[in-house]
């Protein structure tokens, strides 16, 4: 990798995307395990920005 190309990587999955993805290869697929997945992430999203907002001190 060249220093030019060191910054970030624009072509990763995402989770979200991933969970799609994995789901559509499966026939019966009803989205409720996408749902729950993608319930969870929001969940830690939220919390781990409140962490930081918070810092270790405040906890």
């Amino acid at each position: 990798m060249t220093s030019m190309n060191a910054g970030i990587d624009t072509n990763c999955m995402t989770l979200t995307r991933f969970v799609i993805e994995e789901q559509r290869k499966v026939p019966g697929a009803t989205g409720e395990m996408t749902t729950l997945l993608n319930a969870l992430a929001t969940a830690i999203k939220a919390m781990s920005s409140a962490v930081r907002k918070a810092g270790i001190a405040k906890l």
